[in-house]
């Protein structure tokens, strides 16, 4: 592999992969797939919802969801589709976190500042935000800002349970260790992401796809009930 990247063109060495990558999700994996399409989807319609009406530049301005759709959803949506296509999975999931914490402040922001007039300035509000602990007065952290996401919108806990699989599989080395060892000891090679990118995808990588999808189904539900709430 290394003499085919060398020798010839980068760039199509890249595209060939991905369009390898694309027949194997067709064929074996075509709802995950789409449940990627689908989230690009999402993005495009929510797209159109918050630049309607008169007072669209306004509205771009002082709300913190517009900016999430339009700077964090929508870009993040086509990355991981990009990710997914050149086997690079591990920064699919960590996309998807990145995007559901953005979703949780971006929605709280709005909630608890409504009458700042800057997306920006409710964003920074929220971030200097304390609690007491112990009798001591603590800044919050992205875990108390999701729990706190759960109970304004009902959620049962659902993206904090999200966040916390993210998390733990996918940010931490000690998740990362652990999923390689895992794959090897239960089906005798590493998985593909774990040497170069682009690569082709294996049939083992199969598990691995199949927990991509449920967990953008996952955070699509969660989006739908944010975008709902807002409506």
């Amino acid at each position: 592999m290394t003499e085919e990247i060398d020798a010839g063109n980068h760039f199509d060495f890249i595209t060939s992969v991905m369009k390898e990558n694309e027949i194997f999700l067709l064929r074996k994996a075509e709802e995950a797939y789409d449940e990627v399409l689908s989230l690009i989807e999402d993005a495009i319609d929510y797209i159109g919802f918050s630049v309607k009406g008169e007072k669209s530049k306004e509205n771009y301005l002082r709300y913190s969801r517009v900016f999430f759709i339009h700077h964090i959803l929508m870009p993040s949506s086509y990355a991981i589709q990009t990710d997914l296509l050149t086997g690079n999975l591990p920064v699919c999931f960590m996309e998807l976190r990145v995007m559901l914490e953005s979703l949780v402040k971006c929605y709280l922001a709005d909630l608890k500042y409504p009458d700042e007039s800057s997306f920006q300035k409710k964003l920074e509000l929220l971030e200097k935000e304390t609690k007491m602990k112990n009798g001591t007065k603590i800044s919050k952290r992205e875990h108390d800002f999701i729990e706190e996401f759960d109970r304004e919108l009902g959620l049962n806990k659902r993206s904090i349970k999200l966040w916390g699989k993210l998390s733990q599989d996918w940010i931490h080395t000690r998740g990362i260790v652990d999923r390689i060892t895992k794959e090897i000891t239960e089906k005798s090679a590493a998985p593909s992401w774990t040497f170069i990118i682009p690569i082709k995808y294996i049939e083992s990588d199969l598990d691995t796809i199949d927990e991509l999808h449920k967990r953008i189904s996952q955070f699509r539900s969660l989006l739908k009930a944010v975008i709902e709430n807002y409506q």
